[in-house]
C-alpha cells in the first residue's frame, strides 16, 4: 500500500498547554497537579495522500494549517494519531529557516542543500542551475543577513527545487516575491507534481487554483471539507464571504435549495414580442489580449440546446463558451446588448457572483459561463450582442476577449413594445393606493377618478 503512499495520516492531533511554559507544564504534572489545560491546535485529522498529487491546505489563520506542514515535516511531535511519510521531504515552512544569517548566499547553498543528503560535488554540479533559478545577482556572495525577504524567498524555494525531493511542502512564502518570480515558482510546482507530491498552503485561491489538483479545508483545527480544490475552494471563500466557518460540505449536501423563481410575463404583451436568433457569428470582429478565445455564444431556454427564436419577457440563458491558451486568472464574462445605432441598451457580468472566490483557469482548459435573466420587451428592430471575457475586477482590468456584433437578434410581433423607450421591462402591479391607506394592502385600494 505504501508503494502508491507518500503521507499516511491517521487521527492526527497536536495539543499545547494554553499560555504555558512547555516545562513548566511538565513540572507541575510532576508534582500532580492538573496543570494548564490543553488547547488542540489540530485534532481528528486523517488522509492518506498518494504520490504524484497536489494537494492544497487553506483555512483562516489559527485554523491548524501550519501545525499540520510542521507535522508532515517532522520538526513538531504529534499528541495524537499517527503520520508517515516515504521520500524525501523538501520544506519551505518559514522565510530563512535553515539560512544562516552569517553566512553569504553561496555558503547556505552548500549548508542547505547537505542537510537534504546532496554531495559537495553533486552541489557544485547544481549550484549554476540554483544561482539562475534565485536570480539575486552579486547578493549570491553577500551575507544572507542582508537580503530582503524576496531574495530570501528566492535562495530558499531555489534550493528545494534542486534537491530531488520526493515531496514539496510549502508554506505562504511564494507571497514575499515580485509577480514574476511567482509565476517561476508557479511553473516550477506544476512540473514538480507529474513527478512527486506537492503540498501547498497559501490564502491566494487563485495560486492554490493554479497549483493543486485537491484541497483541504482546515476551520478550528479540524477539516471542515476535502475533495477537488475547486469544490473546496468554492465552500470555503462561501463560508469566509458569509463569516460562517460552520458550513461543511455534509452541510451543504443536506441543505435545501431555495425554490427557483420564475419571473411573469408582462399581461399586456404576453409572448407577442417575438425574437430571432442568429446562429453564432465565428468570423465576428474581437480584440483583447487573447488569454482565451471565445468559441461559442448561444441561447437556451434552461435545456442547453440552443434558441433560434425567443420572445420578450422570456426568461432564457445566455451560454458564452471559451477555450482559455494561457492561465487565465480572475475571468469575468459578461455581455452588452445593443441596437442597430450601436448604443449599450443593458448587459451584466459575473463579477459579483464570485468576486469572493476568484479562480484561476488553466491553460489547455474550456469552460462556460452560463448569465441566466429575463428579456426585456424590444421595440421592433435589429439588435446585436457582444460577449466579453476580462481579467481582473470590474474596476481594474485587462480585455482577454471581447467579440462584436457575436448574434444578431431581429425583433418583431403584432404589438409594438414596449410603446416608451428604447427597453420595456416586466410589470408586476399596477394599482395604485391613497396616500390615507398606507398601513392597508396596496392592492385593496385602486386609486379611483
Amino acid at each position: 500500500m505504501t508503494d502508491d503512499i507518500a503521507i499516511e495520516i491517521e487521527g492526527l492531533g497536536k495539543a499545547y498547554a494554553e499560555g504555558g511554559n512547555p516545562l513548566k507544564a511538565f513540572l507541575t504534572a510532576l508534582r500532580g497537579n492538573p496543570g494548564r489545560k490543553s488547547f488542540w491546535a489540530l485534532r481528528d485529522v486523517t488522509r492518506h495522500i498518494p504520490r504524484r498529487t497536489s494537494i492544497g491546505i487553506i483555512g483562516r489563520n489559527g485554523s491548524g494549517k501550519s501545525t499540520l506542514l510542521q507535522l508532515i515535516c517532522g520538526t513538531l511531535t504529534p499528541s495524537e494519531g499517527r503520520i508517515a511519510t516515504h521520500g524525501k521531504i523538501a520544506a519551505m515552512l518559514e522565510l530563512g529557516a535553515g539560512f544562516d544569517p552569517d553566512f553569504t548566499g553561496r555558503e547556505n547553498v552548500f549548508l542547505t542543500a547537505s542537510v537534504y543528503g546532496l554531495s559537495d560535488e553533486e552541489i557544485r554540479r547544481r549550484f549554476p542551475a540554483i544561482e539562475a533559478f534565485a536570480d539575486i545577482g552579486a547578493y549570491i556572495d553577500r551575507p544572507v543577513a542582508e537580503y530582503s525577504s524576496g531574495m530570501y524567498a528566492r535562495l530558499a524555494f531555489a534550493v528545494c527545487a534542486h534537491v530531488d525531493a520526493d515531496i514539496l511542502v510549502v508554506d505562504e512564502i511564494l507571497g514575499v516575491g515580485d509577480s514574476g518570480f511567482q509565476q517561476k515558482c508557479q511553473r516550477f510546482m506544476r512540473d514538480f507534481r507529474e513527478r512527486g507530491t506537492l503540498v501547498f498552503v497559501s490564502h491566494d485561491a487563485n495560486a492554490v487554483l493554479s497549483a493543486c489538483e485537491e484541497a483541504i479545508w482546515l476551520n478550528r483545527g479540524r477539516v471542515a471539507a476535502e475533495g477537488a480544490a475547486d469544490e473546496v475552494l468554492s465552500l470555503y471563500m462561501d463560508a469566509d464571504a458569509r463569516e460562517d466557518y460552520d458550513v461543511s460540505l455534509a452541510d451543504r449536501a443536506l441543505a435545501t435549495p431555495a425554490p427557483e423563481r420564475r419571473l411573469p410575463l408582462d399581461l399586456r404583451l404576453g409572448d407577442r414580442n417575438r425574437i430571432a436568433v442568429s446562429a453564432f457569428n465565428t468570423a465576428c470582429a474581437r480584440h483583447g489580449f487573447g488569454t482565451a478565445q471565445i468559441s461559442d455564444c448561444f441561447f437556451s431556454d434552461g435545456s442547453g440546446s440552443p434558441l433560434s427564436e425567443m420572445h420578450g419577457g422570456q426568461v432564457v440563458t445566455l451560454h458564452v463558451r471559451a477555450s482559455v491558451t494561457r492561465d487565465l486568472s480572475s475571468p469575468i464574462v459578461g455581455f452588452m446588448f445593443r441596437n442597430s445605432a450601436g448604443q449599450n441598451l443593458f448587459g451584466d457580468n459575473t463579477f459579483l457572483t464570485y468576486r469572493k472566490r476568484a479562480t484561476t483557469v488553466p491553460a489547455g482548459a474550456d469552460f462556460e459561463a452560463r448569465l441566466e435573466f429575463q428579456m426585456p420587451y424590444l421595440v421592433p428592430g435589429t439588435y446585436t450582442l457582444a460577449p466579453s471575457i476580462i481579467s481582473g475586477t470590474q474596476s481594474a482590468h485587462v480585455p482577454v476577449n471581447w467579440l462584436e456584433d457575436a448574434i444578431i437578434l431581429t425583433v418583431s410581433g403584432t404589438t409594438p413594445a414596449p410603446r416608451h423607450g428604447k427597453v420595456g421591462v416586466t410589470m408586476h402591479h399596477f394599482a395604485a393606493r391613497r396616500a390615507s391607506a398606507e398601513a392597508e394592502d396596496p392592492r385593496a385600494q385602486p386609486l379611483t377618478a
